[in-house]
């Protein structure tokens, strides 16, 4: 009788061992390592941008400002990724999307054709700030030099 209660106890103990393994295992995330970490202070970009038409108000290619190159045209950032500027006499069609995974900085990436001027804003842009109103970028070509540009809502 002593060695059954005995194995019995063994048993439930073994249960026990295999039930807290699993509430430990369970509790653990991926989230808890201290690898990079990604933020997303400015992912309201995402549902910021499709309300509403915008215009460029800053466009600085290296300190030279091509503001102007942009002053007709509107752009209508779509939900679905799709990016339309328009004005009277010209439509250019691209992609935008907003990432965080860069472990630096989060990022607008622009895409349009070969078109100019529009082949000077196709890039990945470092968001600055969002707001309702306002939405502003930063690039670094590579050279030193900062390229920004801001999209103001219509």
């Amino acid at each position: 009788m002593y060695f059954f209660t005995f194995d019995k106890n063994i048993q439930i103990m073994k249960r026990l061992f295999i039930v807290a393994a699993i509430v430990i295992f369970a509790s653990c995330s991926s989230d808890d390592d201290s690898g990079d970490v990604n933020t997303s202070e400015f992912e309201q970009v995402k549902t910021t941008l499709p309300q509403g038409k915008w215009k460029v108000s800053t466009f600085n290619d290296n300190g030279i400002d091509k503001s102007e190159e942009f002053e007709s045209f509107k752009f209508t950032f779509n939900k679905d990724g799709s990016v339309e500027a328009q004005n009277d006499l010209l439509t250019e069609l691209g992609t935008w999307n907003y990432d965080n995974t860069s472990s630096s900085s989060e990022k607008l990436n622009l895409k349009f054709g070969e078109i100019n001027p529009f082949d000077e804003i196709s890039d990945d842009w470092n968001i600055i700030s969002v707001t309702n109103s306002k939405v502003e970028l930063s690039d670094d070509d590579g050279n030193g030099d900062i390229e920004l540009l801001t999209f103001i809502k219509l």
